[in-house]
């Protein structure tokens, strides 16, 4: 009997890959906090701090800047161009929207920031930035290009974002084959071999049950194999031996059970010849009670000595 399809190891695969990714990219982030605190956390990436109710001179460049504070605490701020403590050469800058794709976080438990104000800073030089805040608390102004660029440098932080990136993409398509795999697996017809076993019906199922290809080819069947629904022939009337509906009958369907697919067929596409005795079949014909012949009524025979005796005797 020929080895049944292989079923392809790659769906699988892809979805061990994918989630091994993932698993990956989850281990590096909880093991790199410092990386991660150079990175995203204001406290450490600022390039100014400043106190409620004070000010903090800053040599900024034109890029975006945003000022920060945790999220117990409220406060507002300005920020002007300044030649020192004494003198201010403009006006307040006007709060922008200064949109980042990345926010500030922390490994730490419990802390949270959110953003007071973001400028635009369109000349380079020195800058005042005044927090109007309860004394105590604290604000920090961040270069948002320069927090994306640090992200950037860190190997570690790029190994991490992209496994969990990769892993996020592969996954999905991985356990969409493996379903997809595995319902085309369900939707054969199971029938038992003449070993016993359960088995689907695949194409080239005569040569699984040990019947040559050249006396049943699947093409010639007038049903499918697989599905077990007859083929419409080219008048367009199914066979004769066909349900209404168009599939197998009873005794067709318990046929393919036990693995005879040349018992299936209707009476008029069985090809003559003696059939296989090893293959298990539903159709058996009674043989057929011979005639019984009358005995011929046997005449008895005279003797031929016996008219002389009447002769000679007489009367």
């Amino acid at each position: 009997m020929p080895e049944p399809e292989a079923v392809s190891p790659w769906p699988l695969r892809i979805v061990v890959l994918g989630g091994v990714m993932l698993l990956s990219s989850f281990i590096l982030f909880g093991s790199m906090g410092g990386a991660l605190n150079e990175a995203f956390d204001p406290r450490t990436t600022h390039v100014a701090e400043v106190s409620g109710g004070e000010g903090a001179l800053a040599d900024l460049r034109p890029v975006c800047h945003a000022l920060y504070i945790t999220a117990d605490h409220e406060a507002n701020a300005t920020l002007m161009r300044s030649d020192g403590w004494n003198s201010n050469t403009g006006s307040a800058l006007e709060a922008s929207e200064c949109r980042s794709e990345w926010e500030p976080m922390t490994v730490d438990r419990g802390v949270v920031f959110v953003r007071v104000a973001a400028w635009e800073v369109e000349e380079d030089g020195q800058h005042l930035l005044q927090l109007e805040a309860d004394e105590g608390v604290e604000a920090w102004l961040v270069d948002v290009p320069a927090m994306e660029q640090g992200m950037l440098s860190s190997p570690w932080i790029l190994a991490a974002f992209g496994l969990c990136t990769f892993g996020v993409l592969i996954l999905p398509v991985g356990l969409t084959l493996l379903f997809s795999e595995r319902r085309q697996r369900g939707k054969g017809v199971m029938i038992v071999g003449t070993d016993g076993q359960i088995q689907p019906m695949t194409p080239g199922g005569a040569e699984a049950f040990g019947i040559p290809t050249q006396q049943v080819r699947e093409q010639d069947l007038p049903f499918d194999p697989v599905t077990g629904a007859y083929r419409e022939s080219e008048g367009g009337a199914p066979g004769a031996d066909v349900a209404p509906n168009g599939m197998l009958t009873t005794e067709q369907v318990y046929a393919l059970m036990r693995g005879d697919i040349e018992g299936a067929l209707p009476p008029e596409a069985r090809q003559d010849g003696p059939r296989d005795p090893f293959v298990a079949t539903s159709r058996r014909v009674a043989p057929t009670p011979a005639a019984r012949s009358e005995p011929e009524k046997s005449t008895p025979v005279e003797p031929a000595g016996k008219d002389w005796e009447s002769w000679d005797d007489g009367p």
